[in-house]
């Protein structure tokens, strides 16, 4: 299976993404999309732009779905048709090529396709003002929101929050890169979303940017034939610059919500890999995320 028969891909000649490449998925993708479900950053908001009155309890469970596209399936794909000549304890690949499975894992273990769960609780401390925890697989999330402005002294509602998010886990890379494995993956993860949008008593709607800064380590091996294990160890961050909406309907107190983000990420890592002889480049993170996320909300 190649990533790249699945993953978003972009337009060599202009950049965008396609939306074949959106749509086209195989059963193996699916699958390794529930393995490693929860290992990349949670970039959905899955909220109004709406900050309820004091005491009011709001909370959302559904799903997200993280889709890497551009540079990072590349980057894996040649990590992949690589990894698949280390098989069987046959390892005859040069040191450079060793690296590019590393690169492909670390691009993998960054930024992977996955499919994970979202439930969130926000409670309205004050007027205008919100806190909130979220849980998204291995990833915990504590944040506020604070409204600016509301539709009812103008045309739109406005609010802004700071949220701060860490995650640890094991990932398993499965048929993608069979010889590389990643013993353990820890995440810090700082958001500000700033939303603005409406809402009535049968609908919700909101649209807005999201900046999202990610700092991550991680211990990976790789299997370079029967005596021979390669250990390496990386640290590396991201920014992710995106724009998402939204839209739910319903009544009264409970919805059922779509949301869609996408945007660029850009970062690098930093490796270090002792056995290996020559300067390592830093990895490079840069792509582009496509997360569809649907869920229920409700308003108490």
């Amino acid at each position: 299976m190649s990533l790249r028969d699945w993953g978003c891909r972009r337009r060599a000649d202009d950049g965008r993404v396609t939306v074949a490449g959106v749509m086209t998925f195989r059963a193996s993708a699916l699958v390794l999309c529930g393995a490693l479900a929860g290992c990349g950053p949670s970039l959905a908001t899955l909220q109004p732009a709406q900050v309820g009155p004091q005491g009011r309890l709001s909370v959302a469970a559904g799903t997200e779905i993280a889709l890497p596209t551009g540079r990072i399936t590349e980057i894996v794909d040649t990590g992949e048709t690589l990894a698949k000549r280390c098989s069987n304890q046959n390892c005859q690949l040069t040191d450079e090529e060793k690296r590019q499975i590393f690169d492909a894992g670390v691009n993998l273990a960054a930024n992977p396709p996955s499919v994970g769960h979202h439930l969130a609780v926000n409670y309205t401390m004050a007027d205008g003002m919100e806190l909130g925890l979220r849980w998204a697989g291995p990833n915990w999330r504590v944040g506020g929101r604070y409204q600016l402005l509301r539709h009812e002294d103008g045309p739109f509602d406005l609010v802004a929050g700071l949220g701060i998010a860490r995650g640890t886990t094991a990932i398993p890379l499965g048929d993608v890169l069979p010889v590389l494995h990643i013993d353990d993956f820890t995440r810090w993860t700082f958001d500000l979303p700033v939303l603005l949008g409406t809402s009535r008593s049968w609908f919700r709607a909101w649209g807005g940017v999201k900046l999202a800064y990610s700092r991550f380590d991680t211990r990976m091996h790789l299997d370079a034939g029967a005596e021979e294990q390669i250990l390496a160890s990386f640290d590396g961050k991201a920014l992710y610059v995106l724009g998402q909406g939204g839209l739910a309907l319903g009544y009264q107190w409970i919805f059922l919500a779509a949301e869609l983000t996408m945007g660029e990420v850009s970062g690098t890592a930093r490796a270090s890999i002792p056995a290996l002889t020559g300067a390592m480049r830093n990895p490079d993170l840069s792509g582009f995320v496509v997360y569809p996320a649907v869920a229920v909300l409700g308003e108490f």
